[in-house]
């Protein structure tokens, strides 16, 4: 089973990704940052879905560090963020390397697309 980690300071949106993945998906979570690198680095997981604007450690800088380790380079990142930060989720796509995005808040069923076709499940 493909592996998840879900990072973002919001309670309820990192419940709500959680139950549309955990069918499909090992899932793990994490309140922030610095936890959600933390945990990247012990589980290696295939995707990360990367809130952008979280305490302890700001969603660009952990994306730029998952992407500069040897080891978790290959590791998909699905930045979310909400709509008013739009312009810098572009800029952390193409400064950061991140895989892809989606504004909050989503269709669920988009959502659950995106995951799939970065996991390579179309």
């Amino acid at each position: 089973m493909k592996k998840v980690v879900v990072v973002d300071d919001d309670d309820s949106m990192r419940a709500l990704m959680s139950m549309l993945l955990k069918d499909s998906y090992s899932v793990e979570m994490a309140a922030d940052g610095a936890e959600g690198l933390e945990l990247v680095r012990r589980v290696h997981p295939d995707l990360v879905v990367l809130d952008l604007l979280m305490p302890r450690m700001h969603g660009f800088e952990v994306c730029r560090r998952i992407k500069a380790d040897a080891d978790l380079a290959g590791t998909k990142i699905l930045i979310s963020s909400s709509k008013s930060y739009q312009h810098d989720v572009h800029t952390a796509v193409e400064e950061t390397g991140a895989d892809d995005y989606i504004v909050k808040h989503f269709e669920l069923d988009e959502f659950q697309r995106r995951v799939a076709a970065l996991l390579g499940e179309n």
